[in-house]
């Protein structure tokens, strides 16, 4: 009996250790210095993709494009030409999200989901290194999603917070007509889950992240003002 006891223990503190403090871990974040657009979230980079008029290719059986129907109030205003970036955050990451980029709330819209699908593909193509990550990703077109628009001077940034099968809300704490400050925590979403920046060519910069990349919310460039031609 005592040993099962010991067993037990040894089994469930390291998941009352995870679930109780190592999960909800804040660590201090330093934004470097000038105006590089920062990831906003830790984790590792699945996809770079250009977007055309609001419509971004997926890799999902029968999609041929996904369509960022949240968003549309802002990209069909400016052709909704960009770059999407996608981070994944596994049960290991800091799932505290961040501001990328200084600037002012000016949309806030929540997409509910009948069902949300696992992340569990995505996660072992990340483990293995296998590229696409998002191949048959179901949850990139499925999943509850939370989005936020941050007006700059160039454009509007599109942050968007995407729910794992296992999560039961998405945190963002910000509204419409907020101004928010580049490497802040805004929000949080619990267990696996996945957070895409979408970044207008209006804007002038140019991605610096690659897929597979490991970074840091607050702290890594995700994008930096172009230069030259």
């Amino acid at each position: 009996m005592a040993a099962a006891i010991l067993l037990a223990l040894a089994v469930l503190a390291p998941f009352v250790w995870w679930r109780a403090w190592f999960f909800w871990r804040n660590p201090a974040r330093c934004p470097p210095a000038g105006d590089a657009l920062l990831c906003a979230a830790d984790g590792r980079v699945v996809y770079v993709k250009r977007v055309r008029a609001g419509e971004v290719p997926v890799s999902v059986k029968g999609q041929r494009a996904m369509r960022l129907l949240e968003c549309a109030p802002v990209l069909d205003a400016a052709r909704g030409d960009g770059v999407l970036i996608g981070t994944y955050m596994s049960v290991f990451s800091v799932h505290q999200n961040r501001i990328p980029v200084s600037g002012e709330v000016v949309l806030r819209v929540h997409r509910p989901a009948v069902r949300n699908v696992s992340m569990a593909r995505m996660m072992v193509y990340t483990l293995l290194g296998r590229e696409p990550y998002d191949e048959d990703c179901r949850h990139l077109i499925q999943n509850e999603r939370l989005t936020i628009g941050i007006r700059t001077p160039g454009g509007v940034v599109l942050v968007t917070q995407i729910a794992d099968a296992w999560i039961r809300r998405i945190r963002a704490d910000v509204g419409v007509g907020q101004p928010v400050e580049r490497g802040a925590r805004y929000g949080a979403i619990l267990l696996g889950s996945q957070v895409d920046v979408f970044v207008p060519d209006s804007l002038g910069f140019r991605v610096v992240v690659r897929p597979g990349q490991a970074v840091r919310a607050g702290e890594t460039p995700l994008a930096v003002r172009a230069v030259g031609p």
